[in-house]
């Protein structure tokens, strides 16, 4: 019998615990890093499977298409009194990016650690922008917003680890589309169109073909309240979309390591307000795996991730028979004997740029290898 659902023991407290702690610790550190950097540089029919072809990339990982920012000329934007690492502009909540090459290159080393000590398994890196770099013009940040150029960091990242490791380049497809509603406004993650589109990056980069997102059943929670909503004045709550997929999924989730898993759903219906975004396979936890038992290819794939995964990883369910959902900040044992004990042979590395310019979190991937 399914259980019910529960909010994840360490729960939205936790949540906002960890957020806390991330946002002071990235704002104090990365403030240093960016200082660093100045000083010394001044319904529908079935869905067609195809095997992923992973020799080759089909386009340039290292080629980054920066957007125009649209700007009026006199739109002005103010800091926070709650959060001085967040800036607000046309009642948007931007989380202000500190990011540097040496901890770009860290992070990069620990991909290529990781790929040394698996050589037999495919592996892929994602590095995802934050909105900010698709929502401040550059007449803001010339006057004195101080953010980092997310682009030319994942370029970084993306140059600097082994040439086995294959990045994905999410960058650009998120480019294309900054007009369209792909980052929340008061809450520091993308939405699941956002994710949507970064699943298409995936795809198309591993040769494999994407789930029409026409072919779902789009469902709207109203009044999310994201993780900046008190930072700012007058800011409107935002809306969640996720999608019914067109075939069955199931799923189980292991909330802490060593807790017995217990079955689920991909989406958790009937949150609101705050808890909205937690819909998605029921926010964080140490192992989350997504089944779709009528696919049959024989392919797996790990996912090791922080929270901008769980809107991003119930598409994956259209191309690989099994998700296996792991966070790194709650996941303990070893990776590399996980993987070869459920034959999984593909790993995907995500995280925002401000997770991947973090110490804290890259040595945290680097104690499950």
């Amino acid at each position: 019998m399914k259980k019910p659902y529960q909010a994840p023991r360490h729960g939205i407290a936790i949540l906002c615990l960890l957020l806390s702690a991330v946002t002071a610790l990235s704002l104090t550190a990365c403030k240093k890093m960016v200082d660093a950097e100045k000083s010394a540089t001044e319904e529908a029919a079935p869905v067609v499977q195809q095997e992923p072809e992973t020799t080759a990339l089909s386009t340039d990982p290292l080629q980054f298409d920066t957007p125009n920012i649209p700007d009026d000329g006199t739109s002005e934007g103010y800091f926070s009194d709650v959060d001085s690492g967040v800036y607000i502009y046309k009642g948007m909540t931007l989380e202000l990016s500190g990011a540097s090459d040496s901890a770009a290159q860290d992070y990069s080393s620990a991909i290529s650690e990781f790929k040394s000590a698996c050589p037999d398994v495919t592996v892929y890196n994602m590095v995802i922008p934050t909105h900010t770099e698709y929502a401040l013009p550059q007449r803001i940040i010339d006057s004195g917003v101080t953010t980092s150029s997310q682009s030319q960091n994942i370029k970084t990242v993306y140059s600097s680890y082994t040439a086995d490791v294959k990045p994905i380049n999410c960058y650009n497809t998120l480019s294309e589309h900054i007009g369209e509603y792909i980052y929340f406004n008061t809450d520091h993650h993308w939405t699941g169109l956002g994710a949507y589109y970064a699943y298409q990056a995936f795809c198309e980069q591993t040769g494999q073909t994407a789930l029409d997102v026409s072919a779902c059943t789009e469902h709207k929670i109203e009044g999310f309240e994201g993780s900046f909503f008190d930072t700012g004045s007058d800011l409107t709550p935002d809306t969640v979309s996720y999608w019914t997929l067109p075939y069955e999924t199931r799923a189980t989730c292991t909330v802490e390591s060593g807790d017995e898993p217990y079955d689920t759903d991909i989406f958790i219906e009937g949150l609101e307000g705050v808890n909205a975004y937690i819909t998605f396979i029921g926010g964080d936890s140490a192992l989350f795996v997504e089944y779709n038992d009528n696919l049959n290819s024989g392919k797996k794939l790990a996912v090791i991730k922080e929270s901008y995964g769980n809107a991003f990883v119930p598409w994956l369910t259209n191309n690989y028979d099994e998700v296996h959902v792991i966070d790194s900040r709650y996941f303990t044992g070893s990776l590399k004997d996980y993987l070869s004990k459920n034959g999984i042979t593909e790993i995907l590395f995500m995280n925002n740029i401000m997770s991947a310019n973090n110490p804290f979190m890259v040595d945290g991937i680097r104690e499950i290898f």
